[in-house]
């Protein structure tokens, strides 16, 4: 009776002391991860400007460098890649925490105090949910409206620089030599700007496989860059052209040919996939709103079918990265003191990179109309997601100086390596 009255009587102080413990890790495990979560993602923001100076600096040098042209191509920039650094930040953020957990001996003080690290995932799962839910908002709205603006700001800006260009700085005469990668050349100029006498127009430093000269007697400028139809014509005229490394010239004489002068710009900014691919700029509705006109016109073997239909499933799946990568850094992040951080940090960057190629691997098959767009979208996950999961079952049933895929500890191949060793 004794016994049974001291048991009683000391529980509810245990039970309350060891909630009040997890509440008191729990919150410390967040205090961790969030800071180390947004230090990562400015870092890898960064990086993402830097390999995109290349890609901007034609615009840069066209528009000229000032606050808006460079702040607002980046921030178009940086918000649609979310959904992919979102998942890459919380991986780093995750592996820092407890690689800096158990150099220090805090995790080794956690595990012998009974807190395991299937207790220390609650937390870290948490965070994870919430992130991928941000990185899944971000690459289903800011994603599309990231494209949608970055276009619409350079069609403003090429609104005023192509009208500067042919208002002003065209001049009867004079030689224009950065006319959208081209030299252009008119003898006389109307005074509305919109027709041109014995005009003549080159590639600049022998643009393409085969420079050609085009003059005509007769030009004009017909359209806007705001209502998308600005080309330029050019009457009774005749090309010459030269092939690279022979003596081979060609002549050809046209009645009438014209440059589309707003699409030479787009690509020249964009490249010619940004041109081409549209529905990626489309919100999820009228993407979806897409897919289906395309299924209903019978074009389902159609490869804008294909692509536009894995778009729409990938913008939601690929943000799942975060819950999976979390499972790999905390695996990564528990390490032997004695073994450095350099392994984990491999590791970490080998899960990047195998999640990637997974990824594209079944992206193909998508594209290419062998595998159906939700299964290729979310199988890459589901592999992942078990392999993270059997990881943490591993990690936390041995110790930390153990190693997770040693075929002695795989449960089902203990006993045949243990013959085989023998």
């Amino acid at each position: 009776m004794g016994r049974r009255i001291s048991r009683n009587y000391c529980h509810p102080e245990r039970s309350e002391g060891s909630q009040g413990a997890f509440i008191l890790i729990f919150k410390y495990f967040l205090r961790e991860i969030i800071p180390q979560f947004f230090t990562a993602l400015c870092v890898l923001s960064a990086v993402l400007v830097v390999s995109q100076l290349l890609r901007l600096s034609d615009a840069l040098v066209m528009f000229g460098i000032t606050f808006e042209n460079v702040m607002l191509p980046f921030l178009f920039i940086i918000l649609p890649f979310l959904s992919f650094t979102i998942p890459m930040a919380f991986l780093f953020a995750v592996l820092l925490t407890f690689s800096r957990m158990s150099v220090d001996g805090e995790f080794t003080a956690l595990l012998a105090a009974g807190y395991s690290l299937r207790r220390a995932a609650m937390p870290v799962m948490l965070a994870s949910i919430l992130c991928y839910v941000a990185a899944a908002l971000s690459g289903a709205f800011l994603e599309p409206w990231g494209r949608r603006e970055m276009v619409d700001f350079y069609h403003r800006k090429a609104q005023t620089e192509l009208d500067n260009m042919l208002k002003f700085r065209l001049q009867s005469g004079v030689f224009l030599d950065d006319f959208l990668g081209y030299v252009l050349y008119a003898e006389k100029i109307a005074p509305d700007r919109s027709r041109f006498d014995n005009v003549m127009l080159a590639p600049t430093g022998g643009k393409g496989d085969q420079p050609f000269t085009l003059m005509a007697p007769s030009g004009a400028v017909t359209g806007s860059v705001e209502n998308g139809d600005l080309k330029m014509s050019f009457d009774y005229g005749v090309i010459f052209s030269t092939k690279y490394g022979t003596d081979q010239s060609t002549v050809v004489k046209f009645k009438r040919a014209e440059i589309d002068l707003l699409r030479i710009f787009q690509e020249q900014i964009f490249g010619s996939d940004e041109v081409v691919d549209d529905y990626r700029s489309y919100s999820p509705s009228a993407l979806w709103a897409y897919v289906d006109q395309l299924r209903k016109e019978d074009r389902g073997n159609d490869p804008d079918y294909f692509k536009s239909r894995y778009l729409l499933h990938q913008r939601v799946a690929i943000p799942f990265a975060t819950v999976i990568f979390a499972l790999f850094a905390m695996v990564l992040g528990v390490q032997d003191p004695r073994k450095g951080k350099s392994m984990a940090y491999v590791g970490a960057i080998g899960t990047i990179i195998g999640g990637y190629v997974l990824m594209m691997g079944f992206k193909w098959l998508a594209e290419n109309g062998k595998l159906p767009a939700p299964l290729a979208a979310w199988l890459p996950n589901v592999i992942l997601l078990l392999f993270g999961c059997f990881l943490v079952y591993q990690k936390n049933r041995l110790p930390p100086s153990e190693s997770t895929l040693d075929p002695e500890y795989i449960p089902g191949l203990q006993r045949l390596w243990r013959r085989l060793k023998h």
